[in-house]
């Protein structure tokens, strides 16, 4: 169940974000975010590489709590998360424990933090997840430092981001060029009569290359496993009748995918668009090792 409150917040906040960068509707914007039918596609993918079911999870920026209600309810996580609030944060912190307090859960689960300084003991999860999170952080690389840190030797991170040497924004709903360096995207943004004002705040550096660049630096202070970038699951989808996680992005993409399904014969497109590091979204995912 969500509150009326809940959704009044999201439609404050994502839903005129939404409607100044993407041209959706706020209310649209706002039921996609909340959307408990996108919580449960989340748990299948992260289910890949490590099942949900009565695990200890914590969720890095986790909204308006909508992923991590459910996954209590439906899979019995021992769940956490963490969501920035106060000034320049908006009102998901306090909105998702609203949330809580209306499923019968506890809203004390839901903490006030910043990735960058998470308030948990070392190796307290068995899961560490987050989507579309990093990009939007003071210094992505230290985030997710804190949660190999938070991490039980065995246990899975996962998160999801977006790529930007992919040819698609998911933030403005745009086509775009791979981004190569920070300034770009204000640019050609603003090229498409938008405002870049919020483009300036990404965090365009995230890549595959990143990614790798990433998980080699952790792994001189912590035992990490690289599993996957989420190449795997972009080559299976392409392969496959696609489907979106939200109504928006099938209206701006349906025509683009249907043309690439038809010329896909033997998914060679997808294995192409996988070479040239242009797949979205990135899913990276690793594994603490003991020792």
């Amino acid at each position: 169940m969500i509150p009326d409150s809940v959704r009044a917040a999201a439609r404050e906040s994502i839903g005129e974000l939404s409607e100044s960068i993407a041209k959706t509707p706020p209310n649209t914007a706002a039921d996609e975010h909340l959307d408990v039918a996108k919580s449960l596609k989340r748990a299948q993918i992260l289910g890949r590489y490590q099942p949900l079911a009565n695990k200890k999870l914590l969720e890095i920026g986790s909204g308006f709590g909508t992923n991590l209600a459910m996954w209590i309810k439906s899979y019995q996580v021992d769940g956490y998360g963490t969501e920035p609030d106060g000034l320049g944060f908006g009102n998901s912190c306090a909105s998702s424990r609203e949330l809580f307090i209306a499923n019968g859960l506890d809203p004390q689960r839901i903490f006030s933090a910043k990735g960058e300084n998470l308030p948990f003991e070392d190796a307290s999860f068995q899961i560490v997840y987050s989507a579309n999170m990093l990009e939007h952080t003071d210094n992505p690389l230290k985030v997710l430092e804190e949660a190999v840190r938070v991490l039980c030797p065995g246990g899975i991170l996962h998160f999801e981001m977006p790529n930007f040497l992919s040819y698609f924004e998911g933030h403005y709903m745009v086509p775009q060029p791979p981004i190569l360096w920070r300034s770009l995207l204000p640019q050609w943004v603003r090229l498409l009569g938008r405002n870049p004002s919020f483009a300036r705040t990404l965090r365009t550096e995230i890549n595959p290359a990143w990614c790798r660049r990433a998980v080699r630096q952790l792994s001189k202070k912590y035992p990490v496993k690289l599993i996957s970038l989420g190449d795997d699951i972009f080559l299976d989808r392409l392969a496959q009748p696609f489907r979106f996680d939200t109504e928006t992005t099938a209206r701006k993409l349906h025509t683009a995918i249907a043309v690439v399904q038809r010329l896909n014969a033997g998914n060679w497109m997808g294995h192409m668009i996988v070479a040239a590091q242009g797949y979205y979204p990135i899913y990276l995912t690793l594994r603490r090792e003991p020792g």
